[in-house]
């Protein structure tokens, strides 16, 4: 009995490592990449015991040249200090945990970080961010892609240009929106997480989104998380923008949406919990607005039917191995 259950669990293993994947499979070792001004800096000692920096890690830099590659914007390598720890998975969703002990990454938040990350690709990681001070996280965020790189894996040069669109379109919005009645980055990042999960359900239903039926979308989502009337029509159009470009990238396909869809719905449960998203419903309700539990829509349910979907094919996919 023993050996059929190794035999299973083996078989298990490989089919699920044989699934379409955005990233790598589970990596051996943990990829450390620091900012490059912590290089011959004693301050680095210190960031890597925030990281949990381990002697087996591949370790690397973030160089301004990197920042150019991956974000499109030329930084000096002495102003570079966010730095990261990285362990690929190959299930779980995406985690990321921000140390703050000796400075605070100030304008991305962890769940624009998760945002922007599965649209490039990153579904199933343990990420640690840190910096010796306050930062902006541009090197962090380089860090991240550049991690996959310095594991033979590098990320779609397009879905990490879409990654970077997006989280300057969510930071601008929320800039801009800054000390508005109603409004929260947190409420941003639901909304276009489950914008993203909507149009994932409809494209692989065999639906043919137009710009109007992505812009209706839109419309529901920013309605549904109590944005109507405080996030504007030409922020909205940034919204629509992006995501017509992160889908006419293919993105979106059959290919790699069940690890987008299990990876955005660890994400909402991530943004349900957090302390920023109940003061926002408290506040909303204040308002005489409602945020609507996205579990509960049809779309929040077509999300759990695709993903037990996708384990129903894969357990038979090994039945079917014993007939």
């Amino acid at each position: 009995m023993k050996k059929w259950i190794a035999v299973i669990a083996s078989l298990l293993l490989t089919i699920t490592l044989a699934t379409p994947a955005l990233a790598a499979s589970a990596w051996k070792e943990s990829v450390t990449i620091y900012g490059a001004g912590l290089k011959d800096s004693p301050q680095q000692e210190q960031i890597a015991k925030l990281l949990g920096t381990k002697d087996d890690d591949i370790v690397d830099y973030v160089y301004g040249n990197d920042t150019e590659k991956y974000i499109n914007y030329r930084y000096d390598d002495s102003i570079l200090f966010s730095s990261i720890r990285i362990m690929e998975k190959n299930s779980g969703g995406l985690k990321i945990d921000i140390d703050e002990t000796y400075g605070k990454i100030t304008q991305i938040s962890p769940q624009t970080y998760q945002n922007a990350l599965i649209t490039a690709g990153v579904t199933n990681a343990d990420v640690v961010i840190a910096a010796p001070h306050d930062v902006t996280g541009e090197s962090a965020l380089t860090g991240i892609y550049k991690a996959y790189e310095v594991q033979g894996d590098s990320l779609n040069p397009e879905y990490t240009k879409n990654a970077q669109d997006e989280l300057n379109t969510i930071s601008d919005i929320t800039s801009e929106n800054e000390g508005k009645d109603g409004f929260s980055e947190a409420q941003l990042n639901k909304a276009i997480t489950e914008i993203k999960i909507t149009i994932i359900n409809q494209i692989n239903n065999g639906a043919n989104l137009t710009e109007d039926d992505i812009r209706q979308i839109v419309d529901e989502k920013i309605k549904d998380n109590g944005l109507d009337g405080i996030v504007t029509e030409e922020q909205k159009t940034q919204i629509i923008n992006i995501i017509i470009q992160i889908k006419n990238s293919g993105f979106f396909n059959e290919e790699s949406a069940t690890k987008i869809l299990e990876s955005s719905k660890n994400l909402l449960n991530q943004i349900k919990d957090s302390d920023a998203f109940k003061d926002a419903k408290d506040k909303a309700k204040n308002l005489g607005n409602d945020i609507k539990d996205f579990a509960e829509s049809e779309e929040g349910q077509g999300l759990i039917e695709s993903i037990k979907s996708f384990f129903r094919s894969l357990f038979e996919s090994i039945k079917n191995l014993f007939n």
